[in-house]
Parts: structure tokens; sequence; C-alpha cells
């Protein structure tokens, strides 16, 4: 089966909608791409374990992204709410740890 090629109606045109992204767009939206990927890391692990296969792909995911931060020269943005939301999860794990309590944040 042959794909059949449609001819274009010339009264139609296509307008360029792409938007051109300046620098500083391209770098927050590099940061909010890494800060998810994190936030979603830590919370495979604390869901999952460390050594499942979902947090090994999450761990894959956020490396890839966090290699490109790094390769650019770009910083982490820790303000972002993922960033410190995954924070939130880091501080809970290490109070855990040394305590054997859970610390929530709402409280």
């Amino acid at each position: 089966m042959k794909a059949v090629k449609k001819e274009r109606d010339p009264k139609m045109t296509v307008k360029k909608i792409k938007a051109t992204l300046t620098k500083a767009q391209m770098i927050q939206t590099i940061q909010r791409f890494e800060a998810a990927a994190f936030l979603e890391l830590k919370e495979s692990e604390r869901d999952y374990g460390s050594e499942s296969n979902l947090t090994r792909q999450c761990r894959t995911r956020w490396a890839g992204i966090n290699s490109i931060l790094t390769e650019l020269g770009i910083q982490q943005d820790f303000t972002l709410p993922d960033n410190q939301a995954a924070t939130a999860i880091i501080c809970e794990r290490i109070a855990k740890q040394r305590t054997g309590f859970t610390i929530s944040a709402d409280e």
C-alpha cells in the first residue's frame, strides 16, 4: 500500500507557531525538568527502596538530565517546589535514621 501525497490548497497557509525560547527560558526549563526528575527519584527511593527497578530507572533519568546541567554549567534551582519537596524527603529520611522517628513537614 502506497502513501498518497495530498495536494496543498494554495489558499491555506501554515502559520509558524513555534515560539523561540530565550536563553533564560531554556535554562529554567532544564532546571524544572531536573527538579521534577530529582523529586521522582527521591519519592521512588522512599516508596520502593533504592534498589528497585523503578528507582534505577528514575536515577538514570535524573542522572541524564543532571549531566546536561553540569555540562552546560547550569546550577540547580533549589527554590523550585520540586527541589524543596525532594529536600524534605531527604531530611525525613535522615531524621528517621538518626532517631527512629518520622518527622513530617505538616506538623
